[in-house]
């Protein structure tokens, strides 16, 4: 790649930069329900998720250029519910429900690849602008949730049935994410079996030191194991130890819009899983980006905008004088010329805008193995169910055969003509003989039964 290029990279790369606001002032306004507009719903004429999700692969030194490979299912098992960061330039505290480029422009670069992998659900949500105040639990943080959790519960009686779902989100997205989870999903045994897995960076979401669960949520835990689902994945993603005011990855300072109070830091740490490991490969990343959407929102998108670069970054969550982090560092293979995509628009070591996009390809891997994951507990629930059903039979039938043996005991008791007695003889062995399969069934059936409870857990 040229000088020249890698410049014009690094130039379009910085309109990524106005992902975040976390300025300006407090305002009261009013979280009044309406109608859910969809800026990404299957089958809507405008959904900005049905895109082209074609492109290739920067690729590593030595190494020719290879196709991105994705493709959309036609018919994904799942639905992906997804919420995107701060965006809206709007003069108010509160975006109205208007689908204005920035918001168009993210949405592309962080939810359509997932189309991949689920059904895409992005709801307009009246979020606080970069013009309102994002420094604290306020109004305008409980009218962008308000509106956000209207958007979930549409989603969740009007499109998703009883299908399973995964939960995506950004920043202020990602926070309005977890408050669903901790507030409608965690308290839910139902909908719990129905979360295949959450994704929610940049949200400084609480967890006890060293643990998974017990934090900001009280039973779904973070996603500790490849192919693990019902979990979260959640981390910051710094290229050194965080400054003692950072954003992210603390507890005691920064980023907390949540209305509970901050957790003790000596107890609890911000949540760290990492995506590189976590979808099964050695802790390498696999960014994400859609030129075309890197200006803003074009006039029309060329065929394969979409480009990844392997083998570029590394990442392990590390934990640290009170910050538990996603540490990025660089592969650093030799005769390296290709743009550094993070560290155009990282703010110094913090790389929180760029941080889905470093991860994406990562992540989709992720909720592809949660699905498969889910899926396949799904068919063992459903086997376990046509089981018992079939133990149910069996056992009545063993009632039965034992019911008519009776009978005919008692009339062979009574019968004096020889004849007679031969017949029921015959037919009581052959009833003994009906009811000992029956028996055998059942035991057979009970064992596969036990087995298979075991898997289900």
């Amino acid at each position: 790649m040229s000088s020249s290029e890698v410049g014009r990279l690094r130039l379009v790369l910085a309109c990524l930069a106005v992902s975040v606001g976390l300025v300006a002032i407090v305002a009261p306004a009013t979280a009044n329900a309406a109608d859910t507009v969809w800026i990404c719903k299957p089958g809507q004429a405008d959904d900005l998720c049905a895109g082209t999700i074609d492109g290739a692969t920067l690729p590593p030194p030595g190494q020719e250029s290879q196709p991105l490979g994705y493709t959309r299912p036609d018919d994904p098992p799942v639905d992906c519910f997804y919420l995107y960061p701060t965006q809206s330039e709007q003069a108010g505290p509160n975006a109205n429900l208007d689908k204005d480029p920035p918001i168009r422009r993210v949405v592309v670069q962080q939810a359509r690849m997932f189309s991949s992998v689920c059904d895409v659900y992005a709801p307009m949500y009246r979020q606080v602008t970069l013009n309102g105040d994002q420094s604290s639990y306020n109004p305008s943080v409980e009218t962008a949730y308000q509106s956000a959790k209207s958007a979930f519960k549409d989603f969740l009686k009007n499109y998703n049935g009883d299908r399973g779902f995964i939960m995506i989100g950004h920043s202020q997205g990602s926070a309005h994410t977890a408050r669903l989870i901790a507030g409608l999903v965690d308290t839910d045994p139902k909908l719990r079996k129905r979360l295949v897995g959450a994704i929610a960076p940049g949200a400084n979401i609480s967890v006890p030191i060293g643990e998974p669960v017990g934090g900001l949520f009280d039973r779904v835990p973070a996603c500790t194991e490849v192919g693990q689902y019902g979990c979260v994945i959640a981390f910051s993603t710094y290229n050194a130890e965080p400054p003692a005011n950072a954003p992210f990855s603390r507890v005691d300072v920064g980023y907390w819009i949540y209305p509970d109070p901050r957790p003790s830091a000596s107890e609890y740490e911000v949540m760290c899983t990492n995506p590189a490991l976590l979808d099964g490969g050695d802790g390498t990343l696999e960014p994400l980006v859609n030129f075309d959407y890197l200006f803003g929102v074009p006039a029309s998108e060329t065929a394969a905008p979409w480009a990844g670069e392997p083998d570029y970054y590394k990442a392990d969550c590390k934990r640290q004088a009170g910050a538990h982090w996603l540490n990025l560092s660089k592969v650093g293979l030799p005769g390296e010329t290709r743009p550094d995509l993070g560290a155009a628009v990282a703010s110094g070591s913090n790389y929180h805008v760029p941080e889905v996009n470093l991860a994406e390809g990562n992540l989709l891997t992720i909720a592809q193995l949660q699905t498969d994951s889910f899926e396949s507990q799904q068919s063992r629930i459903a086997k376990l169910k046509s089981l018992r059903a079939k133990l149910d039979r069996a056992k009545d039938r063993l009632a039965a055969h034992r019911k008519k043996a009776g009978k005919l005991k008692k009339k062979l008791r009574k019968a004096d003509d020889q004849k007679r007695r031969r017949a029921l003889k015959r037919r009581v062995k052959a009833t003994r003989r009906k009811a000992a399969a029956d028996r055998k069934e059942i035991r057979s059936l009970s064992k596969r039964i036990k087995k298979l409870e075991k898997r289900i857990g």
